[in-house]
């Protein structure tokens, strides 16, 4: 068996449907499961009803709602026998209508905006299900609510993974041995009294990882719209190149640090099965693309001992300096604590005798961690920043890397330098403006033009 995920520019419109017909059709052999995402963009447009219904403006939670009918209305008839899916999601689009009236005026709670946002892979998948069964396969639409069983940390839910693999293997696996292809969604699950969740934003991925851990598959296929993981943005260095493999921790380093390919948690349930993930091109399925596997001692890039180097924009910096933290056991565990209390994710960490320095992404609770680490010490917040990683396995056995790297990044301000507990990346925040420029310098100087 396999798992082939696609995500949202993969099943976009009709012609992207058509293709991922073809190459599901190519993989018959292999017993395909197939996990869907929403259409590119549908998620974004559902979300965006939330404050129209917390204004109260119904005409205008009526008129998106029936703009996202036409979407999937229009994809439709680019496909074969899909009116009966077609009819179902006007139904429920009918009754998420209804739903949100009597919403109008209130603000959607975590929960509602999960019930809101999953909407979307309910669609596409039910579309897809049914334009496979059009071109003459043999597929079964499977809600995938009832095996991902999660806790209700709604909008950012965890599944329950021992659930999840015994459902996962009573549901697909005699689907696969009958025959069928399995066609589900990625992103939704549900809690165990039937509300339903999402795994946050990406996490269609994770739902291809956990289920191809489950059911133990041959290989996970990721399918996007760029031929692997590669060197750099080609946005940024139009030299960049597609990377033949990756090993899981370079990977999951990339992924955290800003690139967008695939969801940092998705080689994590895949690891200890050691199976495969491969990154493909929808557009281009004849390309090898890249191969991410077990072993984190692959090849380099030719001769040089990173594999690629990641962007992620919008980063804020907090500095913490107290001067009661020298020589005081317990600190850093009280500072995490708000960090923990508020939900808030801190990407990079670096500390010394009586300062602490981090970055965040999510700003959204960062007044109340500011007011609380304001109690332990002096805090400055630095906006505007980027973090800037070089991720390789080569990095933790070369001599003088470390000076080529500085090298390549003195002429700007690095405000923090980190490096990663496994030693296979080396990370830089910079001023977002200055971010670019040091992302080329460090791509030629250890991977060319």
């Amino acid at each position: 068996m396999i798992v082939a995920k696609f995500g949202g520019t993969s099943v976009a419109d009709a012609a992207a449907i058509r293709r991922l017909i073809e190459i599901i059709r190519s993989r018959l052999s292999a017993q395909p499961v197939v996990v869907v995402s929403a259409l590119a963009t549908v998620t974004d447009s559902l979300l965006a009803l939330a404050p129209l219904v917390e204004s109260g403006n119904g005409p205008a939670v009526d008129a998106a709602i029936l703009a996202l009918v036409g979407r999937h209305a229009e994809t439709a008839r680019g496909l074969a026998g899909t009116e009966a899916a077609m009819e179902r999601i006007r139904r429920d689009a009918e009754a998420l209508c209804r739903e949100l009236t009597r919403m109008l005026g209130r603000r959607l709670s975590p929960a509602g905006l999960d019930a809101l946002a999953g909407r979307g892979e309910l669609w596409s998948s039910q579309l897809i299900a049914a334009a496979m069964s059009g071109a003459g396969l043999d597929a079964a639409w499977v809600d995938i609510r009832p095996i991902m069983i999660t806790d209700d940390r709604f909008t950012r839910a965890s599944p329950q993974v021992e659930v999840m693999e015994s459902r996962a293997r009573s549901t697909l696996v005699p689907l696969a041995a009958s025959g069928k292809i399995a066609v589900t969604q990625g992103f939704v699950g549900s809690t165990a009294d039937g509300r339903p969740t999402t795994l946050g934003r990406g996490g269609s991925d994770y739902t291809a990882a956990l289920l191809g851990a489950a059911l133990e598959v041959e290989r996970v296929e990721i399918w996007t719209d760029v031929n692997g993981l590669m060197t750099a943005d080609p946005r940024i260095v139009p030299s960049a190149r597609t990377l033949a493999a990756a090993s899981y921790e370079e990977a999951a380093e990339l992924a955290t640090f800003g690139a967008k390919v695939l969801h940092p948690a998705t080689a994590q349930p895949l690891v200890k099965a050691g199976i495969p993930i491969v990154v493909l091109n929808s557009t281009r399925p004849d390309e090898a693309g890249t191969i991410i596997e077990p072993s984190a001692e692959l090849e380099r890039m030719g001769n040089s001992p990173i594999r690629s180097i990641s962007f992620k924009r919008g980063i804020t910096v907090i500095n913490v300096r107290a001067p009661r933290m020298l020589g005081a056991f317990g600190f850093l565990r009280t500072m995490f604590e708000v960090f923990e209390r508020h939900e808030v994710v801190v990407d990079v960490l670096a500390s010394s005798e009586v300062s602490v320095s981090l970055t965040v992404e999510d700003r959204s609770h960062l007044d109340a961690v500011v007011s609380e680490l304001s109690e332990l010490g002096e805090v400055r917040v630095e906006h505007g920043r980027a973090i800037v990683a070089v991720v390789g396995v080569g990095l933790k056995h070369t001599p003088g890397v470390a000076a080529r790297l500085f090298k390549a990044v003195q002429p700007d301000n690095v405000e923090v330098i980190s490096q990663g507990a496994s030693a296979i990346n080396m990370t830089f925040v910079v001023r977002e403006e200055d971010g670019p420029g040091v992302v080329q310098r460090l791509h030629r100087e250890f991977l060319g033009t």
